[in-house]
């Protein structure tokens, strides 16, 4: 396997416009069959510094790969409520009405305060109905 990962390296680092000096003496001293005890050293010091670069590659990959999962999931449960809500407007048969009629529609409902009884005999209403969808 330590073949393998070496191969690789040296594919992908000779594939590079501009490797770093690390990455140049790395490919430098990989093609050399006969090495030297300090040339060695040199490359097994390298391997280890790649080998590190590669496992926090790694990690920032699914570090990424967790925080896009979440944003996707609050992406879908926006999408899905405000699918909810389009579908309430096709309940009260408002969906063929013109947006900006609705808009101004919601735009003075939300002028009423909050503690008037009109929100109360709405939200009862409302849920009569979606009771009655359910059945």
């Amino acid at each position: 396997m330590n073949n393998e990962w070496l191969s690789e390296k040296i594919t992908y680092i000779s594939a590079l416009k501009n490797p770093s000096d690390a990455q140049k003496l790395f490919l430098e001293l990989a093609q050399i069959q006969y090495r030297t005890l300090d040339q060695e050293k040199k490359l097994n010091a390298l391997i280890k510094a790649e080998k590190a670069i590669d496992r926090a590659n790694k990690q920032k990959i699914a570090v990424r790969k967790l925080l896009n999962a979440e944003k996707e999931a609050e992406r879908k449960a926006r999408t899905r409520h405000l699918i909810q809500l389009g579908a309430l407007f096709e309940i009260a048969n408002l969906d063929k009405r013109d947006p900006a009629e609705l808009l101004g529609i919601l735009l003075k409902t939300a002028e009423i305060d909050p503690n008037d009884m009109k929100w109360q005999i709405w939200k009862e209403l409302g849920q009569e109905t979606l009771n009655q969808r359910k059945n």
